[in-house]
């Protein structure tokens, strides 16, 4: 069903025209629930750190909208209550974007050092999306790349993340746009750190999202070598057995209650950081329980050559058509 939230206009928003049709400069706010000025591009062009803000109701807004005939990539700011601050976002609203129909939502994480632009600048998701939808290989989607800094999607000293994730920009999306408001039409994915994070929230919260995506997921088994040794990132990740307990995914799989949660994993052979050694024992860990996973080790390294090889087969899995 529609909702109207309201919403306070924080900055004036940055359309990125992400369609396959071409045209003029300029362009009107998607023909969503909310509308905004906005300043556009053609195909191919990006945006770096946004400086807009919510989307907001449009003072000179007609009567009637009509549906963008092309795809946008939105990147605005929000109010987390979880971080106390605002937070960076951007959103891919499909063609033909229609306030009428609801539609999923795939939530998208990006590694360390990357934002909430990573996967639709450095991926080209936006321009797969496009180009999966019109052939009919996937349903229209709204894709949601939340700034996530070096988190790993965990709540720690550097702020509640995995609350900040799971409930804020869920909210916040659910909120503002046409989405399938139910773990049904909802998932989560992401690479490397992200995959990590996205892994993390899916496993402590199969009641939010339906399916999870760990490419090039960042999972350590044993070997701290590549990631400061014992005192490097394994202090902030697990200061002691009972907190990597309750975070690691390689541990939450073998009890949580995720026997409805489809699973993909992937991971190039020649990963740089050896993370195939984590994928697999999390696949073996998921399919001894009956987890219905996707395993894909492939020929690659932990790098966007192999990614953006891959981003078609992950769109497949997280909205495809049949």
């Amino acid at each position: 069903m529609m909702r109207q939230a309201k919403l306070i206009l924080v900055h004036t928003m940055v359309l990125v025209a992400i369609g396959a049709c071409s045209g003029d400069g300029g362009g009107d706010a998607p023909g969503g629930r909310r509308s905004a000025g906005a300043a556009a591009a053609s195909t191919g062009s990006t945006a770096g750190k946004p400086s807009g803000g919510q989307p907001a109701e449009s003072q000179s807004a007609p009567p009637t909208s009509l549906p963008s005939r092309e795809s946008k990539v939105i990147a605005g700011t929000f109010e987390s209550a979880a971080l106390g601050k605002a937070m960076p976002y951007s959103v891919y609203l499909p063609a033909a974007y229609d306030e009428a129909m609801d539609y999923p939502v795939l939530y998208i994480l990006a590694g360390r050092e990357g934002d909430e632009m990573t996967w639709f600048s450095y991926l080209q998701l936006a321009k797969h999306a496009d180009t999966a939808i019109a052939s009919g290989e996937i349903k229209p989607l709204i894709i949601v790349s939340p700034h996530i800094a070096n988190s790993f999607g965990i709540n720690s000293g550097e702020g509640d993340f995995e609350d900040y994730i799971v409930r804020d920009v869920v909210a916040h999306v659910d909120a503002t746009y046409s989405t399938v408001a139910h773990r049904s039409g909802r998932y989560i994915g992401g690479l490397s750190m992200g995959g990590y994070a996205a892994l993390h929230a899916a496993f402590k919260h199969p009641d939010v999202f339906s399916k999870v995506g760990g490419h090039s997921a960042a999972l350590w088994t044993d070997d701290w070598s590549q990631a400061g040794g014992e005192y490097g990132l394994k202090r902030f990740l697990y200061p002691d057995d009972a907190t990597r307990t309750e975070r690691d995914p390689l541990q939450l799989a073998k009890v949580v209650a995720i026997d409805d949660l489809k699973v993909w994993l992937d991971v190039g052979s020649e990963d740089d950081f050896g993370y195939f050694d984590g994928a697999r024992q999390l696949n073996d860990t998921l399919k001894g329980r009956g987890i219905p996973v996707q395993y894909h080790e492939r020929p690659g390294k932990h790098d966007g050559e192999y990614w953006l090889k891959r981003v078609p087969e992950y769109l497949r899995f997280y909205a495809g058509a049949t």
